[in-house]
């Protein structure tokens, strides 16, 4: 039991659902049933039932609902007290697109929170130039979707992430495509071939047997912001983060096409270097990630 399942149970309760659950804390849904499960096997009882009207406590998941309320609060508490008055200086982050639009916000939000004398300092690029940031040492923390093999580097996953399909919002296509074979038959807005996202999506559709080459490129950006804006002028169709389409289809501007073979998941990564770890600034920010993470 950790921390991790007492949050997952505080959020399914809080929003009702499991799916909701995932979203607020950036897992897939998978992760969060196997959280529930195993909050369930160590506390050795039923702790939710699923019923018409939603997600319902059990007598004894009530209990330990509202422990964990204040457990968490506690533990939160405990990190400010310990922490929060302690730590100061300078801490240079180094992210790649994804994360630093979509994931790193809210966390660096909480982090400022628990260390307001730390002053932060973001530093955005392609996952290449963030990796050689983080070894020439002007960066001291690397946020990217891949992990960095390098001697002396360490590497540990803090969230995940689904790509999906996006096509523009009057598109004649069904909402659910059977064949990723239809993924050849269209024009593509692709990002820059350093890209994480393009990277992932390239090496996914390789293994699934479609020919990259013979993809029809309209264009290539730098941005995701920027592809989601291609495909919503009929450009083209793309393939981006969740974390991103779920804003772009809120606004209307491109709608979501769910093509069951297409299972693409990610992780992004936080590296450091070893011997840079003991450092303040750097270790309590590390430890906020673990303690934060959205992976067990």
């Amino acid at each position: 039991m950790n921390l991790n399942h007492l949050k997952a149970l505080v959020k399914v309760v809080q929003t009702g659902s499991y799916k909701e659950a995932a979203k607020h804390l950036n897992v897939s849904q998978p992760a969060i049933t196997q959280r529930i499960q195993a909050l369930e096997d160590y506390m050795k009882t039923k702790l939710l039932t699923k019923e018409s009207e939603g997600v319902q406590l059990t007598s004894h998941g009530r209990t330990i609902y509202e422990s964990s309320l204040q457990i968490l609060m506690i533990w939160d508490r405990i990190e400010e007290e310990v922490w929060g008055t302690k730590v100061k200086g300078r801490l240079t982050l180094g992210a790649s697109t994804i994360p630093s639009e979509y994931l790193l916000p809210p966390l660096l939000k909480t982090y400022r929170n628990v260390y307001p004398d730390v002053k932060l300092h973001l530093r955005i690029s392609g996952t290449s130039e963030v990796i050689k940031w983080l070894r020439d040492r002007t960066v001291d923390v690397a946020i990217t979707g891949i992990p960095m093999t390098t001697e002396g580097v360490m590497s540990f996953p803090i969230a995940e992430d689904n790509m999906c399909l996006i096509i523009p919002i009057d598109y004649d296509w069904p909402t659910t495509v059977e064949k990723l074979t239809m993924l050849t038959e269209s024009d593509w807005i692709m990002r820059e071939p350093e890209s994480d996202t393009r990277r992932t999506l390239e090496a996914y559709l390789t293994s699934s047997g479609i020919e990259v080459a013979k993809l029809s490129i309209s264009g290539q950006v730098e941005s995701t912001e920027a592809v989601i804006a291609a495909v919503e002028a009929g450009l083209g169709i793309s393939a981006v983060s969740s974390l991103a389409a779920a804003k772009a289809v809120k606004l209307g501007g491109v709608k979501v096409v769910d093509i069951p073979e297409f299972k693409l998941h990610r992780r992004f990564y936080c590296s450091y270097l070893y011997d840079q770890k003991n450092q303040s600034v750097i270790s309590t920010f590390i430890q906020f990630l673990h303690n934060h993470s959205a992976i067990q």
